[in-house]
């Protein structure tokens, strides 16, 4: 198998970096400040994912998105945010809904996240569409876990985030042992590092990666387009779809016809790593546009273009698109 390497951050490492390069005089409101400018967005690890799949991992990631929205909660502070995020890049598979309250922790030099969680979920979903559902929302009807605050501490124009040795802990229902959880974080411009984990009292595992990698999340940059489908037994007329929207980290958009119905067609924009393209060790880095048939793992067509490009597109006769990165 061929080996890939990995830079692997764990939270010591990234913290001791940071307390070498951060000079002490530096003020946290503007750390908060550019923080909140790095944490708005939408991240994925569509990239990992694939490669992992390609390369045959025995430990490989799963797919997560992750969505943070600022927020206008006086009862959480002057910095907040809703989170939302979901698995295999299927909005309808939510896994985790939260609100971020950051604050400055002048005792820890570090930028302080407290994490609040919903009673009942189902109550807020997709609220960063639909922000009345946060509508006078407060701590008081939310949980929060006392010792589970993650720090962020600035290292240049990226943050390191950490929580502290054997504080955050609570009890298993389902074993009744009691379980620490640790976090390792790295933001930065277009990147989002995570690596949650839990352990028992005797150190056995309970989640997180076997392997101690991050999900390596990247923002998603968002495309607008149109699609033209020919339909079956015309040479000439075509389903039209106008005003859609894609993101560049894999995501998927299944093509309807007319009256709405669901076509055997999706198409896919994504930023993937074609390996070996120039030889061994010479890999490309691609902005792909691709269309699959339902049931079918390989694309039909496809096309590629500079990462970040501001337009792509495609004409197959049968199948024409166009798209226009927004952001």
């Amino acid at each position: 198998m061929r080996k890939i390497l990995l830079i692997l951050f764990t939270g010591s490492a990234l913290l001791v970096s940071a307390q070498k390069t951060r000079p002490a005089a530096t003020a946290l409101k503007n750390d908060l400040t550019l923080m909140m400018q790095l944490i708005e967005g939408e991240f994925d690890n569509f990239q990992q994912a694939y490669m992992e799949k390609e390369e045959k991992y025995q430990e490989p990631h799963e797919r997560i998105h992750s969505i943070f929205r600022k927020v206008d909660l006086p009862a959480f502070g002057e910095q907040a945010c809703y989170v939302l995020q979901y698995l295999d890049g299927d909005s309808t598979k939510v896994y985790r809904q939260r609100i971020y309250s950051f604050k400055e922790n002048n005792a820890e030099n570090a930028i302080q996240l407290d994490i609040y969680s919903f009673v009942t979920d189902s109550l807020y979903y997709y609220a960063h569409q639909k922000p009345e559902k946060l509508q006078g929302l407060t701590p008081a009807v939310m949980t929060k876990t006392d010792g589970c605050a993650v720090f962020w501490k600035r290292d240049g124009d990226r943050f390191v985030g950490y929580m502290k040795d054997k504080t955050c802990t609570f009890i298993s229902k389902r074993s009744g042992k009691r379980i620490f959880i640790t976090d390792s974080l790295l933001l930065t411009k277009e990147e989002l590092w995570i690596r949650d984990a839990a352990t028992d009292e005797q150190g056995g595992y309970v989640f997180g990666h076997k392997g101690g990698v991050h999900h390596k999340l990247r923002r998603c940059h968002r495309y607008k387009g149109w699609i033209l489908l020919q339909k079956a037994g015309f040479d000439d007329e075509y389903i039209s779809m106008r005003n859609l929207y894609w993101h560049d980290q894999g995501k998927r958009q299944r093509l309807l016809t007319d009256d709405g119905k669901k076509t055997k067609y999706e198409v896919e924009l994504a930023c993937v790593i074609k390996l070996n393209a120039y030889g061994p060790g010479k890999d490309l880095e691609v902005l792909k546009l691709a269309i699959y048939e339902e049931g079918k793992d390989k694309a039909v067509a496809y096309t590629w273009a500079s990462p970040g490009s501001k337009n792509i597109g495609i004409n197959m006769r049968w199948f024409q698109a166009g798209l226009t990165r927004t952001d």
